[in-house]
């Protein structure tokens, strides 16, 4: 017959355990606390007493008497306002004298059918095996009765105990079994609650993985009003302790899993939703957690929910800055930078919030760099570089960590190429390139290692295009192909690989045109059309992939203009309308800016090609309307191409009307743009439109040197020199100098055909000799497809396509990116 409930209880069960079993006695008491008691058993009588909801308080004598002065009374104290008693039983247990005194006193009260025990180690009744003593662990109070003055005898007895060991009940089922006596109700009962629990557990994981945007706001909700509970709770504490304890404890467990959800959302689910490129979803996401953190007050957020913010801002900044919301961007990037920052000055050892920071900086100044701000991002860059560089050092084998120094690199070298500091930007290249090779020879098989590598050999490429290196420039253009042709068929659902190779295959596409080669020209950039008008097709509202389709459309209409002029004009007026749509959602992007002044003299030469100059000096007039305001405001070296050309353009389509001084000050201010500069020699890609102006304005003599290096490059216009037309003033002058974008991650190959081909490096890309980037001695590199293989039906020209400008850096990874893992690459 059991005994009756202890009036008065306290405690719902003491715990007598040795200390060196401490860390199973808070495993224990944790369990028994946090244990929810099935709502079907609540309220039912038992022979012990009617069973409640919860199983704590639960007394722990090392825990809560740590600094008594009277340990016998106040065990003893303890003991008596306890209902059950759980003994540790182990050999440290078995010889404690202190377990063994518990389990006497607890005896004496005559309840000594409450007594149960839980085995972590050891062997039961070992005492009675020859030379196995020492295994015991049950103490001699637990393994003898008492006599009626409460003194041990010899008659043995069997206690009650679950067996926590390995091979034997295991913890969970023991704990069950603990559970199952405290409350005098079958263990079968519990076990199958427990598993009916994990069911509903699995069960709800599941649903989260199907709709997991519905269960984001279920959740957030959830985690909304979870909070509320927990403070109603901690004021109901003032009345009620026990009451508080509980709602604290809740309190936990609650933030906690609401902090899991959170990690998850700007984690791996942001991840997969950058892979395919549904800025709509992270959209979403983003918001979501938003309303979550403006729920909070500031006194409730931990460091880790902090360090969820920051993160947060960073993943919405590059979002809106995708959306063309540049100042929004911009105001998230640097609230990230002022929490990552306090963060690790908090913990300037902890390198996941150096890496928050370094990220934080690197964004502010892409953005600068996106507003054609060169001096903030320089200065941002240089800071990010520092902070990439001391986050390597922190851990040598974090090979995410290694990869920032890299991409820091890569950072200031374009800067350095923008400045026009060309050695030292193909210096700081080619010391990127030279760490890709070392880690792609440990991870050959890493598509987005590959990648990043053969951006890097893109940008030697473009650095060897603007010194007139234009066999070069097409082995390093192939090159980027190549290795995003290999990650498409990888990974055909990866929208990055397909963006990228947009970009790749219309600076192949760039090059090839400037060397003759028209027809592979095209070519590739009805590949790179296909797949820009399937990005576009995918999510409209992506400011970056509207820009790149518009750019491959222009970039088909400068081939088609001569062959196809209807299909040139018609591709032209659809690059114009995206980027007047581009233009209306980021007023602010220089390069929305410049796309749209290119879309607008496209459609004026084509104009004036027909025969009707008004229409051309029309869309001339609002080009200039928008690129002398940003000239005089902040010069670069796009807007001076960009001006030279239109200036060029404007002089034309005056010497078509018949004002002839107002066709040559145009003229005259094309080439004073052209020639201006502390530069020694003039670039490379101002060549063709200086050597136009000066023929137009019939100084010929002066063009001559310049004429000659176009010719000793290979270079091949794609329009006949103006002295080499004898209506000159009825014909427009085309250009083919280097485009008003860069894409960021290149790769391409394309000389002409030859029987001996490169050969083929551990990366999937021509093994290069040296560190200029030269192919080996009479090596050629091999041809590439005609066409770019599409991995889907969906991927059509529509009459349209052509080299799209990317982003100036492509997005974590990542990581970001960690973060979601960030992958910076810098656009050209």
């Amino acid at each position: 017959m059991s005994e009756p409930p202890v009036p008065h209880s306290v405690y719902r069960a003491f715990i007598s355990y040795s200390h060196r079993d401490k860390a199973w006695a808070d495993w224990l008491h944790n369990a028994l606390e946090t244990y929810r008691v099935p709502s079907r058993l609540v309220g039912t009588t038992t022979a012990h007493g009617t069973i409640p909801r919860r199983l704590n308080p639960v007394f722990r004598d090392r825990e809560e008497l740590a600094s008594a002065t009277d340990l016998g009374r106040k065990v003893n104290a303890a003991l008596a306002q306890s209902e059950n008693l759980i003994v540790l039983c182990s050999p440290a247990a078995a010889s404690s004298r202190w377990v063994n005194e518990e389990v006497l006193a607890w005896k004496r009260m005559g309840r000594g059918d409450r007594i149960f025990c839980l085995i972590v180690e050891g062997e039961p009744d070992a005492t009675d095996l020859p030379g196995r003593a020492a295994e015991e662990c049950f103490c001699p109070a637990l393994r003898f009765n008492i006599d009626a003055n409460g003194q041990p005898t010899s008659e043995r007895i069997e206690p009650i105990a679950a067996d926590a060991r390995p091979g034997k009940d295991g913890k969970a089922n023991a704990k069950l079994k603990l559970i199952a006596g405290m409350l005098d109700v079958g263990f079968d009962a519990l076990k199958q609650r427990d598993q009916h629990r994990k069911m509903q557990r699995m069960a709800a994981i599941t649903s989260l993985a199907v709709a997991v945007m519905g269960v984001t706001i279920v959740l957030a909700v959830y985690a909304l009003i979870s909070r509320h509970d927990a403070i109603i709770a901690e004021q109901k504490a003032i009345v009620a302790q026990q009451a508080a304890v509980v709602a604290r404890n809740d309190a936990r467990r609650r933030r906690t899993q609401a902090e899991d959800i959170l990690g998850f959302m700007l984690g791996d689910l942001r991840k997969k939703l950058a892979t395919v490129g549904r800025l709509d979803l992270m959209r979403s996401v983003d918001d979501e957690a938003t309303a979550y953190f403006a729920t909070l007050d500031p006194r409730d957020l931990t460091d880790t929910a902090l360090e969820q913010q920051a993160r947060l801002l960073a993943d919405i900044g590059q979002v809106r800055l995708a959306e063309g919301n540049f100042v929004e961007a911009m105001a998230a990037f640097r609230e990230a930078l002022d929490r990552s920052s306090a963060l690790y000055k908090r913990a300037p050892g902890n390198g996941k919030r150096l890496y928050d920071l370094a990220q934080a900086e690197y964004w502010i100044g892409f953005a600068s760099m996106q507003k054609g701000d060169d001096a903030s991002a320089g200065t941002w860059f240089r800071e990010y570089h520092d902070s990439a560089v001391k986050l390597a050092a922190m851990d040598r084998h974090n090979f995410d960590w290694q990869k920032e120094v890299a991409y820091g690199l890569q950072a200031l070298a374009v800067m350095d190429k923008k400045m026009g500091r060309t050695a030292e930007a193909q210096r700081g290249m080619l010391q990127q390139l030279a760490l890709y090779r070392g880690w792609l020879k440990q991870r050959p098989d890493d598509p987005q290692l590959r990648s990043e590598a053969a951006n890097v050999v893109s940008w030697l490429g473009s650095l060897a295009l603007e010194q007139g290196q234009l066999g070069v420039a097409e082995t390093y253009f192939t090159q980027q192909v190549r290795v995003l042709q290999q990650n498409v068929a990888a990974e055909p659902d990866n929208a990055d690989w397909k963006v990228n190779s947009v970009d790749a295959l219309a600076w192949l596409a760039h090059v090839q045109a400037q060397r003759g080669q028209r027809k592979s020209a095209r070519a590739n950039l009805a590949a790179a059309a296909s797949l820009a008008s399937a990005l576009y097709a995918k999510d409209p509202t992506n400011n970056d992939w509207r820009t790149a389709l518009a750019q491959s459309l222009l970039s088909l209409s400068d081939l088609d203009a001569v062959v196809r002029p209807r299909a040139a004009r018609a591709e032209a007026e659809r690059a114009m309308a995206l980027m007047i749509a581009a233009r209306a959602k980021d007023t602010k992007s220089r390069r929305v800016m410049l796309s749209l002044v290119r879309a607008r003299n496209q459609v004026a030469e084509l104009a004036l090609a027909r025969g009707d100059p008004g229409s051309a000096g029309k869309n001339v007039a609002v080009a200039l309307a928008l690129l002398v305001p940003a000239w005089k405001g902040r010069p670069s070296g796009a807007l001076r191409m960009q001006l030279a050309q239109t200036r060029l353009l404007q002089g034309e389509i005056a010497q078509r009307e018949g004002r002839t001084a107002a066709a040559k000050a145009a003229w005259n201010q094309t080439r004073e743009l052209l020639l201006d500069g502390p530069e020694p020699e003039i670039a490379f890609n101002r060549l063709d439109l200086l050597v136009r102006a000066l023929q137009w304005l019939g100084r010929g003599a002066e063009a001559a040197p310049y004429l000659k290096r176009l010719t000793a490059a290979g270079y091949v216009p794609l329009q006949p020199w103006p002295d080499q037309t004898t209506a000159r003033q009825h014909h427009r002058a085309r250009r083919t100098s280097s485009p008003s974008w860069r894409p960021l991650m290149s790769q391409k190959t394309s000389h002409r055909q030859s029987a001996a081909c490169a050969t083929t490096g551990p990366a999937g890309w021509p093994a290069l000799s040296g560190r200029d980037g030269h192919l080996p001695t009479g090596a050629k590199p091999c041809p590439i497809p005609t066409a770019f293989p599409s991995t889907s039906a969906t991927f059509r020209l529509a009459a349209m396509g052509g080299p799209t400008p990317p982003p100036p850096m492509a997005p974590p990874t990542a990581t970001n990116t960690p973060a979601v893992t960030r992958t910076p690459t810098t656009a050209r």
